[in-house]
């Protein structure tokens, strides 16, 4: 069976925190999409707080439970 990554808004650059889309300023769901896709970074298994953008600095909005293998919706690839 072949796996496919479909054009969702979790891999969507518009996407940031609280799954708040940056472009329609609203909310979105796991299982939604538009037409202003625009691919993004998205999470893969390797994806941590260890290569995450915001591990370590003040942006990280979960500083005290951040670890190296930690994974949370707010990552971003450094």
């Amino acid at each position: 069976m072949k796996l496919q990554t479909v054009n969702s808004c979790l891999n969507c650059e518009n996407l940031i925190r609280d799954f708040i889309c940056k472009k329609h300023n609203q909310t979105v769901a796991m299982n939604n999409f538009c037409e202003s896709h625009s691919l993004g970074s998205s999470f893969n298994k390797n994806s941590s707080c260890s290569n995450c953008y915001h591990f370590g600095v003040e942006s990280c909005s979960k500083p005290e439970e951040a670890s190296d293998s930690m994974f949370c919706f707010d990552w971003k690839v450094k």
